[in-house]
């Protein structure tokens, strides 16, 4: 339960923009090892962002397969997992023990074969920007096309297509808003699919996607970006420019005056702004890994400030592109304090926006002002929500239990597959045939009835698509929470145990000391834009000193955990102020222990995210504990953990514990912990428990 220290913060390096990078076929391969022997077999492709470790946690990414000396003509190759082309590869040469892959576009991998294992760097010229491994495969590649989660019909690529890149778009302040359009040739009427994106407008794969199967699709840049005038405010303005926008594109010519919403991540939070700001001629919206309000992921986790967004300022630097983040020192930027100028540090702006942010460190006006969760009941249209397990932005199950419970709300459906924010590559393991589903297939079937009015069935089927880790099969549920789940709370008890029985009456307290100056690492590189990765905590809970953990036996059977989860602590300090997070692992017969979700309370908000309160040293409070939430087997053998710590470092920021301003101060005191878990003061995790 408790463990000793082992240095600074680390953090999960792992392939960010370069895990995005587009493969195709190789062609024209020289593939000559030492000798005269051929380079061969089948390899297990794994990337990682960034030229060297940012910290000290490396998570490589398994993106693909490569084949050398293989049936093709060629016979080389580099695919993805899903049998889809990876990279463009001019050539392969071998000598020694180097191996030099030369990718087109000034870049090349430059390696070293180790017997079975090929490590090395990706280099655009002579400037390294990202690490790449391959490791021999003793069977051949084990492909994950996409699974047709929803079958059916649905519109095909029938139509020839025209571009325009550059349509302005006048919003309501005259501000000028541009637009790539794709049109559909024909004589339509035609419905429209819009995207309003920072993340620039030009996207020749959706234009042809949707135009060629009969749609209006319009890509906006949002204000201050790519094309557009204005000033990016991240959240600012979206509800009045998103109702303009779908005004605007109603009327444009061959329109059928109904327009759907798409976007992922933070486009996904602007298909709500304009849900909520009820444009007449809005029929539906379908986010992807929708953003969740700002206090509640981005900037603030729970009202606890998140660096992470740091890489972000510096990804949307620059107007007309999306600057290479590869490299960003977001360790030397997050490891100085004051916090408010970790940006300037790691290179990246500060815009008025960030300024904005530590202005407002409680719930207030300005937040209110930019929350979604405070006005879903203006929400009227259908929705479509995909996300996945895995996904930091926790804005889709949110928005759906929300809506759910007003008495008279839209028709909604969800979605949730096993991927992280940027998809199922993003994910340690394996989840099996089903885990990889087209997204877009989705949307389409959900527009063509809803844009198009096909009588597709779309609307009649169950609202729930859930994918079950462990059993790694779909299933069709018609509630959230499960009117099935059982309930149990599982307890925090001495000696490092965790069970269903609660605490007797004198069991003693755990105590541990929180050191802002040597937080307790959360396992991410924060250039990998990615939270809440199933990363591997052994080491940390085994090493450090400034948390407990609290495991169960082994599992005696199978367990499936499915819904929300909850903690309640009961904890004191002899600080001001201090933070208490909680996480919840599966723990492997083998000691892995992956993380499965986490949670955070700032003490000074124990009575509201409004009503800051600072603490009496020395007095017990009580703090609850959003854990989100998963869909997941744990098999027979394995355990559950729960670990408390004071700091989850960088994805929630340091609490210095003075009271003061985390944000702005430079100085911090050592925190003395206690976690009580007695008759009195029970000290739980609740989980959904699905019988089997």
């Amino acid at each position: 339960m408790r463990a000793r220290k082992i240095g600074p913060v680390l953090f999960a390096a792992a392939s960010l923009v370069a895990g995005l990078v587009v493969l195709a076929a190789l062609s024209g391969c020289t593939v000559q090892a030492p000798g005269g022997a051929r380079l061969a077999g089948d390899w297990d492709y794994y990337r990682m962002l960034g030229a060297a470790p940012n910290g000290g946690f490396e998570a490589r990414r398994r993106f693909g397969f490569a084949h050398f000396d293989g049936p093709s003509a060629d016979g080389a190759w580099l695919k993805r997992r899903s049998g889809d082309p990876l990279e463009s590869i001019a050539g392969v040469t071998v000598t020694g023990d180097s191996v030099v892959v030369s990718l087109g576009d000034d870049r090349s991998i430059r390696a070293t074969l180790s017997g079975d294992t090929i490590t090395g760097r990706i280099y655009r010229g002579d400037t390294p920007i990202d690490r790449v491994w391959l490791e021999r495969r003793t069977t051949g590649p084990v492909w994950e096309p996409n699974y047709p989660l929803w079958s059916g019909d649905v519109s095909q690529p029938t139509y020839k297509v025209t571009i325009d890149p550059a349509v302005p778009m006048t919003a309501r302040d005259g501000t000028t808003l541009m637009n790539y359009v794709a049109r559909p040739v024909g004589d339509g009427p035609f419905g429209v699919v819009l995207e309003r994106t920072p993340y620039l407008r030009t996207d020749e794969a959706n234009g042809e996607f949707w135009a060629s199967r009969g749609y209006i699709y319009v890509k906006q840049d949002v204000r201050g970006r790519g094309g557009s005038g204005g000033v990016l405010d991240m959240n600012a303005m979206q509800e009045q420019d998103g109702y303009d926008a779908v005004e605007w594109a109603a009327a444009l010519p061959g329109s059928n005056g109904k327009v759907g919403m798409i976007g992922r991540s933070n486009p996904g939070l602007y298909t709500w702004y304009a849900a909520i700001a009820r444009p007449p001629h809005l029929a539906t919206i379908a986010p992807v890994v929708a953003t969740a309000d700002p206090l509640r992921l981005v900037p603030y986790i729970d009202m606890v400030f998140s660096p992470t967004i740091v890489p972000w300022l510096c990804l949307t630097a620059d107007k007309e592109t999306l600057s290479d983040i590869s490299n960003v020192d977001e360790v030397r930027a997050f490891n100085h304090l004051p916090v408010i100028e970790s940006a300037e540090l790691a290179g990246c702006p500060r815009p008025q926006f960030w300024n904005d942010w530590f202005d407002h460190q409680q719930e207030d006006d300005y937040w209110r002002g930019l929350s979604i969760e405070r006005r879903l009941d203006r929400v009227q249209v259908p929705v479509l929500g995909i996300a996945g397990w895995h996904d930091d932005a926790r804005g889709t199950i949110r928005n759906y239990t929300a809506i759910d419970a007003l008495a008279h709300h839209p028709f909604q459906r969800v979605v949730m597959d096993a991927g992280a924010h940027k998809g199922i590559d993003y994910v340690n393991g394996a989840f099996g045939p089903e885990a990889r589903i087209d997204h877009r297939a989705l949307q389409l079937r959900w527009f063509d009835h809803y844009l198009k009015g096909l009588d597709n069935g779309v609307d009649s089927e169950p609202p729930l698509d859930l994918f079950i880790q462990g059993d790694n099969t779909w299933r069709k549920e018609h509630e959230w929470p499960l009117a099935r789940t059982v309930w149990k709370d599982f307890y925090l008890r001495s000696g490092g145990v965790l069970d269903t029985t609660a605490p007797g009456k004198d069991e003693a307290a755990d105590e541990y000391a929180y050191d802002p100056g040597d937080p307790t690492p959360y396992l991410v590189d924060a250039r990998e834009l990615e939270l809440n990765i199933s990363e591997d905590y052994q080491a940390v809970d085994r090493e450090r000193h400034d948390l407990v953990t609290y495991t169960t036996a082994p599992l005696e059977k199978d367990t499936e955990i499915t819904g929300p989860m909850t903690a309640t602590l009961w904890a004191a300090t002899d600080a001001r102020d201090t933070d208490w997070n909680v996480m919840i692992l599966d723990v492997y017969p083998d000691g892995r222990a992956i993380h499965i979700q986490d949670g955070v309370a700032r003490a000074r908000f124990r009575h509201g995210f409004d009503r800051p309160d600072l603490l009496t040293p020395g007095e017990i409070n009580q703090y609850d504990i959003d854990l989100w939430a998963t869909a997941l087997v744990i098999p027979a053998g394995h355990r559950i953990r729960v670990t408390v710590a004071s700091a989850a470092f960088p994805k929630y920021d340091r609490n210095l514990n003075t009271g003061g301003d985390n944000e702005r101060d430079t100085k911090y005191v050592v925190a003395h912990q206690r976690i009580f878990h007695d008759a009195a003061h029970p000290s739980h995790v609740q989980l959904p428990i699905v019988p089997r």
